[in-house]
């Protein structure tokens, strides 16, 4: 109660605790609170009273709220006039919300720079159904419910009774003067002044927020295009290196190939020189095959010849087989046929002879000339070697075609 009692000589000017602050002509009005009070209630009186009148079932204790206390000020934009009659519309609003009987003090003040108003009520509640009366003011007056936010930030989660009250008096009362609707309490916290900043605000953050959803939208499609050009950079560069890799491989096989080249070159040019050399050789042997098959001609010739000669001597030889014919039937024959067989047998070897004598002249001229070209190079071989050496080859063959040699035995 002492509390009060400072309180309440600081509401009715009983003492001027901040005398800088107060006008000292007293322009300050205070109320009577109930028709049967004469003059204002103090309110550590009001107070006492007013719990003396309560029927409670428990004793009231000594930390239980016996007042609350309000303040509505004012505003520069209305004159003296208006401002007492809104001051004077806010204590009514107040005594007819919680009751006349419990309204304990009021006092306009008017020797301060706004014109404002004190209200004191008392926080009872009276239950019709019991008839008893309790003090709570946690119940009247109770602030919103609050809690922290998944990201530690303090938000409402249930509107309070003080909160309403606001509401309330701002709609009944406040607004027709041009008050602006009263903020909740987390967005005072927050350093606005008024609503329509707020709303500004909100707008302006709506827009920022839209704004920076579009730039994170914006970010997020570069920061993907970031990522898919960074991952086809990187594509790319494995596959320079991949290439470059590559291509050290195909430069070696290049250089290996250009020296297998250089390789083949060489032998190339070996292979055309001896191609060269087998040119100048086959060159030779053409001309030495030219010289043999002219040697083969020549020697062709001279064996046609040589066979020619042996035809004619085979056909002498055919002559000379009736004179041996005659000759085995001269032996044959008695002493008186043997003179005429004789006869016969001298004249065909004269024939034979002559014949034979003609072949062989015909021979030795064919064998000049076949051996004319050895005796011009200058071979030793005479006409006459020929010659002999023919004879001989008939001697031979003769000998192979001879008829049976005479006996000498005695004539019959």
């Amino acid at each position: 109660m002492k509390s009060f009692d400072a309180v309440g000589r600081e509401l009715d000017r009983r003492a001027h605790t901040y005398a800088n602050d107060v006008d000292q002509s007293g322009r300050h009005i205070g109320y009577r609170c109930r028709a049967e009070d004469e003059r204002p209630v103090p309110l550590e009186k009001a107070v006492e009273r007013r719990m003396g009148e309560l029927k409670t079932k428990r004793k009231v204790r000594e930390n239980q709220v016996r007042a609350m206390g309000f303040i509505v000020s004012s505003n520069d934009a209305l004159d003296e006039k208006t401002a007492r009659e809104f001051l004077d519309r806010s204590i009514n609003w107040f005594g007819a919300r919680y009751g006349y009987e419990n309204l304990l003090a009021a006092q306009i003040h008017l020797d301060e720079g706004t014109p404002h108003a004190h209200i004191w009520i008392a926080p009872v509640i009276h239950d019709a159904e019991t008839g008893f009366d309790r003090l709570c003011a946690k119940e009247l007056f109770a602030p919103d419910k609050r809690r922290k936010n998944a990201e530690g930030k303090w938000e409402v989660t249930a509107q309070g009774t003080m909160s309403r009250l606001q509401e309330d008096f701002w709609e009944q009362v406040a607004k027709p003067y041009g008050y602006e609707r009263p903020m909740r309490h987390e967005l005072r916290a927050k350093g606005y002044r008024s609503l329509d900043a707020y709303k500004a605000q909100v707008g302006t953050t709506r827009a920022l927020k839209s704004e920076i959803e579009t730039l994170e939208g914006a970010r997020d499609k570069a920061k993907h295009i970031a990522v898919t050009a960074k991952r086809e950079l990187d594509g790319l560069e494995r596959q320079r290196v991949e290439t470059r890799a590559k291509l050290g491989a195909v430069t070696e096989q290049v250089d290996e190939k250009r020296a297998q080249a250089a390789e083949i070159d060489r032998r190339i040019a070996e292979k055309m020189a001896e191609i060269d050399r087998l040119d100048g050789e086959i060159g030779e042997k053409l001309e030495l095959r030219n010289e043999v098959g002219d040697e083969i001609q020549r020697e062709s010739a001279r064996l046609e010849s040589l066979r020619r000669g042996t035809r004619a001597v085979a056909r002498d030889v055919e002559e000379l087989r009736p004179v041996a014919a005659e000759i085995g039937r001269w032996e044959a024959a008695g002493r008186a046929e043997r003179g005429t067989i004789l006869d016969s047998i001298t004249a065909r070897c004269a024939g034979a002879a002559r014949a034979a004598r003609a072949a062989i002249e015909e021979l030795r001229d064919r064998i000049w000339a076949l051996m004319r070209p050895r005796k011009a190079r200058g071979g030793g071989y005479g006409l006459d070697e020929v010659a002999r050496d023919a004879t001989e080859v008939a001697k031979a063959w003769n000998r192979s075609h001879e008829a049976p040699a005479r006996s000498r035995g005695r004539a019959r």
